[in-house]
């Protein structure tokens, strides 16, 4: 059940960011996603390109080879999971940090789905099924 639970988030998870950096690969000013490159500014990037082949990355391609662990039942998987849900939680809080913002209703969301990966993650870690 848990490891159902696991690859449905990361598989959600990932198909978002993958679509979210391709979208900011292809026009890293923003255009593709309605933002403006103006959020940049005070930040240590001058376009949407890096943030975006990070998010494709580790917030996209990580979740994708997670899931995969499951699916092939690793011994890795919970671990990957874990690890999915925090660097989820990180790449929001250097989001809001950055973007100087704590209002955006998707980035609560984000957080909420990041602590419950990382949570079940670590539950399934300790053998909790």
């Amino acid at each position: 059940m848990i490891a159902r639970l696991a690859i449905g988030l990361e598989i959600f998870l990932s198909l978002g960011a993958l679509f979210g950096g391709a979208a900011l690969i292809l026009g890293p000013d923003g255009h593709l996603l309605g933002i403006p490159s103006t959020v940049l500014h005070g930040s240590l990037f001058n376009s949407f390109l890096i943030p975006g082949i990070l998010l494709f990355v580790v917030i996209g391609l990580g979740p994708a080879v997670a899931a995969l662990l499951t699916l092939r039942r690793s011994v890795l998987a919970p671990l990957a999971t874990f690890g999915v849900g925090v660097a989820l939680v990180g790449w929001i809080t250097a989001e809001m940090l950055i973007l100087a913002g704590l209002g955006s209703l998707a980035w609560a969301f984000y957080l909420v789905l990041g602590a419950s990966i990382a949570a079940i993650g670590l539950s399934w870690l300790r053998g909790r099924d």
